[in-house]
């Protein structure tokens, strides 16, 4: 008889506690070492608890990959949530990332969605839809505090439609009130350079700009999440401040969350109960550079299927590329496996070109008088067992919160 290998998996003593403390989009209760950066932005906004509906705000955030730039804001999104909820303030707080809302129209019609406002499918304008999100703020006296995360994937800056001019043009309202204020977080401010310069200066009032983390901080970080996520006496010191010392240069926090996950993967899969420097060199190697992790990090249920679906295909097959009738036929049945309802050939075919446009496949159509047209994807540079079951931890976590 065939042995269960999925239960004697189950059987065995994991060396996580807790895998979501190593998982990009975790946030903490507590953020080390970004406390005076939280402080200024309370600076900042305080008004908007003293004397709501008086004033607007408007924020610029920078900084590397991997230095706490959506942490902060969304910890201090918690923050304004609590306060105004004590003082019985309506203020609502929206976090939008614009690279996977590229457009001034999806950026507008997410904001809707989440202040649960009712979107029409087609037929407006982008001004249309900031004018029905100031006339619901005006007429609810809800006052918003937008985040735009990643402002530099918004596509072609529209010359005929600024969505940051018009956003704030939006307290420009016959009663005298203020309804918003805007916080925008870039890796580089250059990158800002096709917007309007009355934009840009808007914009420049407040620059919080962060720092990279030190080593020592880096391993305080680390630490923090390995009491959190692991069994005692997995990694030692030493091995912490290896890894911190291998991720300085960029101070990438991220890239040392993957390196003792992947470390600790690679150290149960031996059946050992320890990290040692040579897990720590493997996982080191085979890391997932951070364009592509941030791409992980934001991908659809379904997104993540159809390249979970390309992961083991080549697996399987051993083979480079995969034609797209084959993932279509294995994502259906991965879909049916986890009672979902797959998408039609043509939401796949875009889901796929938008795992391209994230850098994270390739696809290649080579074109036949006869029989037509057939594509193929690939994986573009990652290790696939690592991919595979990095996607995998992600579908997991998503069927734990359905």
């Amino acid at each position: 008889m065939t042995i269960n290998y999925l239960e004697d998996q189950y059987c065995r003593n994991s060396l996580f506690l807790n895998e979501k403390y190593f998982e990009v989009n975790y946030l903490p209760d507590q953020i080390k070492h970004r406390e005076q950066e939280l402080i200024m932005l309370s600076k900042i906004f305080i008004k908007l608890i003293e004397t709501p509906f008086r004033i607007s705000r408007k924020v610029m955030i920078h900084g590397d990959v991997g230095i706490g730039k959506t942490a902060i804001t969304r910890t201090f999104g918690r923050m304004l949530l609590l306060s105004a909820k004590k003082r019985n303030i309506k203020i609502k707080y929206v976090h939008i990332n614009c690279r996977i809302e590229k457009s001034n129209f999806k950026i507008l019609n997410q904001v809707l969605r989440k202040l649960n406002i009712p979107v029409p499918i087609r037929g407006f304008s982008p001004q249309d839809l900031i004018t029905m999100l100031q006339d619901y703020l005006i007429k609810n006296e809800i006052y918003l505090v937008l985040v735009l995360d990643e402002l530099n994937h918004i596509q072609n800056f529209d010359t005929n439609f600024d969505i940051i001019y018009s956003l704030t043009r939006m307290n420009d309202s016959d009663n005298g009130k203020n309804f918003l204020s805007l916080i925008v977080i870039v890796r580089d401010i250059t990158l800002l350079r096709n917007l309007d310069e009355s934009t840009i200066s808007t914009l420049q009032g407040n620059i919080l700009t962060l720092k990279k983390y030190t080593i020592n901080q880096i391993v305080d970080i680390l630490n923090f999440r390995i009491d959190k996520g692991l069994k005692k006496g997995i990694i030692t010191e030493s091995n912490v401040h290896l890894i911190a010392e291998k991720i300085s240069d960029s101070g990438d926090i991220r890239k040392g969350l993957n390196i003792i996950r992947n470390a600790v993967k690679i150290t149960e899969a031996k059946d050992k109960s320890h990290v040692s420097g040579n897990e720590l060199q493997i996982a080191f190697n085979n890391l997932i550079p951070s364009l592509q992790d941030d791409a992980l990090s934001i991908l659809t249920y379904h997104m993540t299927l159809l390249l979970y679906v390309i992961t083991v295909l080549l697996m399987e097959r051993k083979e480079k590329r995969v034609i797209f009738s084959e993932i279509q036929k294995k994502y259906e049945e991965i879909c049916f496996l986890y009672q979902e309802t797959p998408k039609k050939s043509t939401q796949i075919w875009n889901n796929l070109q938008s795992l391209k446009n994230y850098s994270l496949i390739k696809i290649k159509t080579i074109s036949k008088k006869v029989k037509g047209r057939k594509s193929y994807c690939s994986i573009n540079s990652i290790p696939i067992n690592i991919l595979n079951e990095e996607l995998n931890q992600k579908i997991r976590n998503f069927l734990s919160t359905r």
